[in-house]
């Protein structure tokens, strides 16, 4: 199925036809948008800058990386890549999904700002697509398309606050696989009220010492006596207060103002907050796709939905491992299932046709 092609900022057809569809253009979508194109298949990137990936984090746990690199860095890359192949590029928010036969059909609507990300690395990526010739999908956009790739990632309920946009991925961080390491020998404030804070608090032992933990709401902590206690015993204060304000500079985080009559005033250099991202399941939800209690896509090994011709890959997953490294290996996984549902029965093994 041949895609109709658009020129830098004009808009495009009323309708595109490609060989797949990738919702998402993070670490997950562009990995399967590089490898479904180096299949030699049209290949279209909806993506609406909404996501984890333009936020000022920088990826050290990524092999052949050994200074890093930020993971804004590794979005720009992997668009130039994609595009090297044949993949194009649609700026907007897919608002309606449904499967009409053995086609699926996308109505995608324009976006206006006010995503995720730095100003400085939206700035770069709007740059890179202006050359990559991406388009604006405007008022509505109808796509049609052989397969979808659903790469579309979670929200998270970053705490707010002035400059919290700039402290995420620099002071303000989720993960500890991700950023644990850079820890080691500062001072630490983890936020969170459940057991998954409490263990987050005593999991960075291995890096500091120099570790403390707030609530994060007037409520208090929601874990038995007998866990504060666990802390207390580590050397882990506790304090049962919500945080009122994050004093920072340049993405630089100084300290957590407790909520308590004194309004208490804790040194920090790095925060990690506690909380459940929200899986970005609404188009899953329109094409019958299975959910789990959470939410989250449910995929098989390859990145298969219960939905044939529909794969997922990356943090809206069930797997959700939130690795950069993990999305751009299901990303591929992906992509080398929807070629192989895109094939000519003829170019499968017998009793496969289906697959």
């Amino acid at each position: 199925m041949n895609g109709t092609k658009g020129s830098g900022g004009s808009s495009l057809s009323d309708l595109i036809e490609v060989d797949c569809a990738i919702v998402g253009g993070g670490p997950a979508g562009l990995s399967a948008a590089v490898n479904l194109a180096r299949m030699r298949r049209s290949v279209l990137v909806v993506d609406d800058r909404d996501g984890r990936s333009l936020w000022g984090q920088v990826n050290r746990n990524y092999l052949g990386f050994p200074d890093g690199i930020p993971a804004a860095e590794i979005r720009l890359q992997g668009r130039r890549q994609a595009a090297r192949y044949g993949a194009r590029f649609l700026l907007g928010r897919v608002t309606a999904a449904d499967r009409e036969g053995s086609l699926f059909r996308l109505l995608v609507e324009g976006v206006a700002g006010g995503g995720a990300g730095t100003d400085a690395n939206v700035a770069r990526d709007e740059e890179l697509g202006r050359s990559l010739g991406e388009i604006g999908a405007g008022a509505a956009q109808r796509v049609v398309a052989r397969t979808v790739v659903l790469a579309t990632g979670v929200r998270d309920p970053f705490p707010r606050f002035p400059g919290w946009d700039e402290c995420v991925g620099r002071s303000l961080f989720w993960c500890i696989a991700c950023d644990g390491y850079e820890t080691i020998d500062r001072s630490v404030g983890v936020v969170g009220h459940d057991e998954e804070a409490v263990e987050t608090a005593l999991d960075l032992l291995e890096f500091t010492g120099r570790i403390v933990i707030a609530a994060g709401r007037s409520e208090g902590f929601s874990v038995p006596e007998s866990r504060l206690a666990d802390l207390a015993a580590d050397g882990i204060a506790a304090y049962p207060w919500p945080v009122t304000s994050y004093p920072n500079a340049s993405g630089r985080i100084a300290a957590l103002v407790l909520g308590d009559s004194e309004q208490t005033r804790i040194p920090v250099e790095m925060v990690f907050t506690v909380h459940t991202p929200t899986a970005r399941n609404e188009i899953a939800r329109g094409l019958g796709v299975e959910l789990d209690e959470l939410g989250q896509i449910v995929v098989g090994i390859e990145q298969h939905t219960n939905v044939p011709g529909v794969y997922a890959a990356g943090d809206a997953t069930s797997i959700h491992d939130h690795q950069v490294s993990a999305a751009v290996h299901e990303g591929n996984q992906a992509a080398c299932a929807a070629n192989y549902y895109l094939y000519r029965p003829v170019q499968k093994a017998p009793g496969q046709e289906e697959c």
